[in-house]
Formats: structure tokens, C-alpha cells, sequence
């Protein structure tokens, strides 16, 4: 749910639009059954990512959280898209 007014979070490709609250929340939660492939296993040291973001475009992301088909085109490994999707799937079932 967006809005151009109000709490949210603005999407970085439109600042006009904010993302309802509620909706962000449910976004960031989704990104917290992957977040850690970004960081090595721990978030909160600083580590060296394991993906770059221009790795994660809307094919993977689709991939991983719509059932998209598997973003064959992408350079990440095969194995860590496949555990990243099995890790989003065990908590979203």
C-alpha cells in the first residue's frame, strides 16, 4: 500500500510515494529470512557480503518471493539462490 503523505518509508525510485507502515514492516520481515546471504551470516558485523546488490534484481527477487521462474540469467550460484529460496519458503510457507 503506498501513499505521497503520512509514515512510510519513501521508495527510493519515487520519492512522491511512501510505502504504508504496516506494509514496510511486512517487507522488512520478508527481507529478514534472506538478509543474512548480504552479510556473510551476521548481520550486525560488517562482514564481507556474499551478493552484490546489483546481483538482486526483479527476476530474483521475483524468484524468491513470488514464485517466479529461476532467474536463470543470474550470476548468483545456483546453490544460494536455491537456500535463500528454501529459507524465505520455510518462514513464508
Amino acid at each position: 500500500c503506498s501513499r505521497s503523505f503520512g509514515l512510510g518509508t519513501r521508495i527510493p525510485w519515487d520519492e512522491q510515494y511512501l510505502v504504508e507502515s504496516l506494509s514496510d514492516s511486512s517487507l522488512y520481515m520478508a527481507y529478514y529470512t534472506v538478509a543474512h546471504f548480504f552479510h556473510d551470516g551476521d548481520m550486525y558485523r560488517g562482514s564481507t557480503s556474499l551478493l552484490r546488490p546489483q546481483q538482486m534484481n526483479d527476476q530474483v527477487w521475483e524468484y524468491l518471493f513470488c514464485d517466479g521462474q529461476y532467474p536463470n540469467s543470474s550470476d548468483i550460484p545456483s546453490d544460494v539462490l536455491v537456500k535463500m529460496k528454501q529459507e524465505f519458503d520455510y518462514w513464508y510457507p
